[in-house]
């Protein structure tokens, strides 16, 4: 497979990401372009993507100011000139299947489908990648440059739309490595959470008593049950049950909010 070949534009948004990002752009060497926009590291991954850039990658190295996740997204794409596009984290790598698939799809004459969902393998702490039973969050990370758009006024779980047919790659996952502890994971759901709260206030979106209570109960029921993380014992338990107090954490916000009847 001859590297920096694939019609492809990796976009990637990073911020102090030293420590992951080398990972991440080895895995994704059959692109023909590597977009890496950088927000003000001063952990050193600057000075990384420039010794990739010394190695021959085909990086185009960017900054800009952090102005949210939807914006820096969109920045990213403004600025590919590939026929396809990769989205992609510092923390994420592609796995060979998934390359494979990558590859295959991107230089097939016939494909007439604008957008491809991509499995997710987490890494649990304690655990590793989760077991590979687990159905794994589907994400839109391969696409058309050409229509593709973000949804500017989302504030977390951002995603890219594309027009036309989509499909799932069945080959390969991205491989999500990032270990975080119990407090850090917290931390982060009570962040999101307000952000998604937002969002929903900004939509004219009400809260509701019932899914107030259900909601995350239902929630921990996907993920532990229905996406099989019992498969990956306590761990599973442990990120199930962080999925459900984020859940809580945006219904109580939203709930709160009305109350006020003023931003979160």
């Amino acid at each position: 497979m001859t590297r920096f070949a694939s019609p492809v534009s990796a976009l990637i948004i990073c911020v102090d990401e030293a420590d992951m990002i080398g990972p991440c752009l080895e895995s994704i060497d059959f692109c023909a372009e590597i977009i890496v926009v950088d927000s003000g590291s001063t952990d050193g991954t600057v000075e990384c993507v420039k010794g990739y850039i010394a190695k021959g990658y085909p990086i185009k190295l960017l900054h800009n100011d952090w102005p949210g996740f939807p914006r820096q997204r969109q920045f990213s794409l403004d600025h590919a000139t590939q026929p396809w596009c990769l989205s992609i984290d510092p923390d994420e790598r592609v796995d060979d299947q998934l390359r494979q698939s990558i590859v295959a799809i991107t230089q097939a004459a016939d494909n007439k489908i604008s957008g491809w969902y991509i499995r997710r393998r987490d890494w649990l702490k304690g655990y590793g990648y989760a077991h590979r039973w687990v159905l794994h969050n589907r994400l839109m990370r391969l696409f058309r440059r050409e229509g593709a758009t973000m949804d500017l006024t989302a504030r977390v779980h951002e995603a890219f739309h594309v027009p036309g047919e989509t499909g799932t790659i069945e080959e390969g996952v991205l491989l999500h490595r990032r270990e975080i502890s119990v407090e850090e994971d917290l931390a982060r759901a009570n962040a999101y959470s307000g952000l998604k709260a937002v969002t929903l206030v900004e939509k004219g979106k009400k809260p509701g008593l019932v899914r107030l209570v259900l909601s995350p109960f239902g929630n921990f029921l996907k993920f532990y049950l229905a996406k099989r993380y019992f498969l990956c014992g306590r761990h599973g338990f442990v990120y199930s049950m962080s999925v459900m107090i984020y859940s809580f954490a945006t219904e109580a916000k939203l709930y709160e909010a009305s109350e006020r009847n003023d931003p979160v």
